[in-house]
C-alpha cells in the first residue's frame, strides 16, 4: 500500500516471472522422479502396437511383488507430497500477485472516482433547486454508499482471485460514471428530473389522455 505506482509495477513483473516458472517446477520436483517423463510425448509416431496379452503383474515374479508394489506406494506419496507443495506455492504467488495488482489498480481508481463524484454533485447540486440541506444531503448519503459498497465487494472479489483485479477494483466507477454523465446531461439541459411539481404535472396530464 505504501509503494508507488513504478515500485508496484516492478514487483508485479517480477512476481509474474515467478508464477511462470511453475511449469519447470512442476517438471523438476514431480515428474524427474519417474524414468518415463523423459519420454512424455515422444512415441505418438510409433503408432499403434500390439500388446502382449499377459499384464504387467504376471510379468513380475512371486518374491519381487511385494517389494515393487511397497516401492511403488512411496513413489506415488513423494509424488502427492512435492505435487502438493507446487500447488500451495502456486497459490501463495498467485495471491500474492493479486494483491499487488490490486493496490495498483486501487491507486488510479481512487484518483479517478473524485472525478466521477464531482460529475455527480456538480449537477446534483444544478438540479436540486429546492430542499435546502435535507434533499441534497440523502442524495450524497446514497451515491457515497453505493461507491463504498461496489467498491468494498469488488475490492473483496479481487483479493479472493473470484473476480480479476481490474473488474473487482474498477467496478464502483464503472457503476457510477454513467450515472455521473447522464446527470451532466440533464443539468446542461436545464432538466427538472428532481421537481416534484413536474412530475405531478406529467401525472395529471397523462390521467388526463387516459379519460
Amino acid at each position: 500500500r505504501m509503494l508507488t505506482i513504478r515500485q508496484l509495477t516492478v514487483a508485479i513483473d517480477s512476481i509474474q516471472k515467478e508464477k511462470d516458472k511453475v511449469g519447470s517446477r512442476v517438471k523438476r520436483d514431480v515428474l524427474d522422479p519417474f524414468t518415463f517423463s523423459k519420454y512424455i510425448d515422444s512415441n505418438w509416431k510409433v503408432g499403434p502396437q500390439k500388446i502382449s496379452a499377459k499384464s504387467f503383474n504376471e510379468l513380475i515374479p512371486d518374491s519381487l511383488k511385494s517389494s515393487i508394489k511397497q516401492r511403488v506406494i512411496n513413489k506415488l506419496s513423494n509424488t502427492k507430497t512435492n505435487s502438493q507443495i507446487v500447488i500451495d506455492q502456486d497459490a501463495a504467488i498467485k495471491k500474492s500477485l493479486w494483491s499487488y495488482k490490486v493496490e495498483w489498480h486501487k491507486k488510479l481508481m481512487l484518483s479517478f472516482s473524485c472525478l466521477v463524484m464531482f460529475l455527480i454533485g456538480a449537477p446534483l447540486g444544478s438540479i436540486i433547486r429546492k430542499g435546502g440541506l435535507g434533499s441534497p444531503l440523502i442524495f450524497a448519503i446514497v451515491f457515497f454508499m453505493l461507491f463504498y459498497f461496489s467498491s468494498t465487494s469488488g475490492e473483496k472479489a479481487a483479493r479472493e482471485g473470484s473476480m480479476s483485479p481490474f473488474v473487482g477494483i474498477w467496478l464502483s466507477t464503472f457503476i457510477l460514471l454513467p450515472i455521473g454523465l447522464f446527470l451532466t446531461y440533464k443539468a446542461m439541459r436545464d432538466s427538472q428530473l428532481f421537481n416534484k411539481e413536474w412530475y405531478f404535472r406529467m401525472w395529471l396530464r397523462f390521467r388526463s389522455r387516459k379519460k
